[in-house]
């Protein structure tokens, strides 16, 4: 197969997948909003507070940022300081992003296997006032940088 058809079925397969996720993150946020509404109204108009609401927006928020990390990385949204790269010719900066992406690679790999670990520990916990394992909580750390890792390989370098 020729390499450019391989970069165009990755290239859709990597807008499909933005697609999805900014979906999903898009469903996050909202379901966020609304519990987080729903704490404040009963707390200020009912005086009763509802009990799962901080622990469920807080995981909500987790998953969000988890999975938003992956659709900041496509849209070009992570911080970048490449003022001092810049200064370089163009074959040192074309090292610096080589070592760059071989650091992410091992770090988001470090950080999928660190997560695998912690949901095995989650697996003997539940959260309290949801009493749902921690299991699905913690899944957010090896899925959001699973995601990533597989983004890394194979999203194309900045020339």
């Amino acid at each position: 197969m020729p390499r450019t058809i391989r970069r165009s079925a990755i290239n859709k397969l990597i807008e499909k997948y933005e697609k999805v996720l900014d979906w999903i993150t898009s469903g996050i946020l909202a379901t966020l909003l609304l519990i987080v509404l729903a704490q404040i109204v009963s707390r200020y108009v009912f005086n009763n507070s509802l009990s799962w609401t901080e622990e469920a927006a807080r995981y909500l928020m987790i998953w969000g940022v988890l999975l938003g990390v992956s659709l900041s990385y496509l849209n070009g949204y992570l911080i970048s300081i490449e003022t001092f790269v810049n200064r370089f010719p163009a074959y040192v900066r074309r090292v610096v992003r080589v070592v760059n992406r071989l650091l992410s690679l091992f770090f988001t790999g470090l950080l999928t296997a660190y997560g695998v670990n912690l949901c095995i520990l989650g697996t003997q916990m539940e959260a309290p006032s949801l009493e749902i394992s921690y299991v699905w909580i913690y899944l957010a750390v090896p899925v959001g940088a699973g995601l990533l890792f597989v983004l890394f390989l194979i999203h194309p370098l900045k020339k």
